[in-house]
């Protein structure tokens, strides 16, 4: 253990002193800043923007000429002739309403039929040369002066509301049990997706050094130096361990940049509730129990093609089948969205290679119980367990074979034990 221990300090201080790894972990930051930035300025424009069209609101006149004629042998629209900013005022007839209207004394002008009541015309009368007209909200208020006119008297204040807006349309969505789903799957979605994003991207870097390492120190002939006083799973294990603890340092800082970044964000803006729902720290557990495990898978798999390979670009060319698994769940990204409880989605969460993708996104959107993520979470610790057991037998037996890649027969005699 205090050789692990020394080579997981160590693999940890040089992939920290690494530029490339500076840099990317410092981008997100970066970003995060200019995105505040960037919000700020523009929330800024628009407050001023705001601030100059600030003007007390228009009053608008809008003649009318009323042609009906009630049972009581009166017109119909006589009264409720103030409706906000809106002013409705009468004209005995069309032709003195369209003087009125050319000579700039009214803003808009409408004729109410003979027929209004059997065929709910209204005519608008406008200047030729005027193009469309821009509602600046007359179409609400025209709507309530006629509603108010026709039913005064014969219902409430409520039910002409009820007549003006007739209704807002709200969705409750359920699951395929008929139970209403939780709201909260929200804020679980702000969670476990950024997760499953930055897993990706910080095991792809953590187990690429692991690989860019064993390949230079087989080439430099640094691994028979280290051989010569470590044994080669304490090689691997602390390599795993060290690398593994710079991906989730790297993790950690894009995790806090977006943290403040949205904390920032809620300054200048309002964000949905669901977005203030901070984790529980069962989520929090659940997270980083399968970034951990699936680093380890793919990190111990790296190393494994680090140990049988005997140059940096053949090892690259071979990493590419152990990557393309561990990210193909991307590819289903639309179906795992659309039905998360399918069939399909379970079986991707119980294979190693692709569970951690695939669990983050069936959690995000709440379609995983417990027992489905314990189930995942175990048969991914034995896959880690048994590709580390695997890896150690080639560690032993090919990292100091230079020149030739081992022939696969060989490879299989070596895992078998033989």
């Amino acid at each position: 253990m205090h050789k692990t221990r020394l080579v997981a300090r160590h693999e940890f201080s040089i992939t920290l002193g690494r530029l490339s790894y500076r840099v990317f972990a410092a981008s997100v930051p970066v970003l995060a800043v200019i995105g505040f930035i960037a919000v700020a300025i523009i929330q800024a424009v628009i407050s001023d923007d705001a601030t100059e069209e600030a003007t007390p609101p228009q009053v608008v006149t809008v003649g009318y000429v009323d042609l009906t004629t009630g049972d009581d042998g009166q017109p119909l629209f006589g009264g409720f002739q103030r409706q906000g900013s809106t002013t409705f005022a009468p004209y005995p007839d069309q032709e003195t309403a369209t003087r009125a209207l050319l000579e700039g004394g009214i803003d808009h002008l409408f004729v109410f039929p003979a027929s209004y009541m059997e065929t709910g015309t209204v005519v608008e009368v406008r200047e030729e040369t005027s193009g469309l007209m821009e509602d600046g909200g007359q179409s609400a208020a025209l709507r309530r002066f006629i509603v108010e006119n026709l039913f005064a008297g014969q219902v409430g204040t409520e039910q002409i509301e009820r007549i003006v807006s007739l209704y807002s349309l709200d969705t409750l969505e359920v699951s395929e049990s008929g139970a209403p789903t939780d709201d909260d799957g929200f804020g679980g979605s702000l969670f476990f997706i950024p997760v499953g994003i930055l897993l990706i991207v910080s095991a792809l870097t953590a187990s690429g050094y692991m690989l860019q390492g064993l390949s230079e120190e087989k080439e430099n002939r640094v691994m028979e130096v280290l051989l010569s006083s470590i044994k080669p799973e304490h090689l691997m294990y602390g390599k795993l361990i060290g690398l593994g603890a710079a991906g989730l340092l790297q993790m950690v800082i894009w995790a806090g940049a977006g943290v403040m970044f949205v904390l920032s964000l809620g300054l200048l803006i309002d964000f949905p509730p669901g977005l203030a729902l901070a984790p529980s720290p069962g989520d929090l557990l659940i997270a980083l129990a399968y970034f951990v495990l699936g680093y380890a898978l793919l990190g111990t798999l790296q190393a494994a093609i680090g140990a049988v390979t005997t140059s940096q670009r053949e090892a690259g060319n071979i990493t590419a089948f152990v990557i393309l698994p561990f990210v193909s769940p991307l590819w289903f990204l639309f179906t795992l969205l659309q039905e998360p409880e399918s069939t399909f989605a379970r079986v991707l969460s119980f294979i190693p290679f692709t569970a951690p993708i695939t669990s983050l996104t069936r959690l995000s959107l709440g379609g995983m119980g417990i027992a489905d993520v314990m189930l995942s979470l175990a048969i991914l610790s034995l896959s880690v367990a048994f590709a580390a057991w695997l890896t150690v037998r080639l560690f032993r037996a090919y990292l100091l074979s230079y020149g030739q890649r081992p022939r696969m027969g060989d490879l299989l005699r070596t895992l078998c034990g033989g």
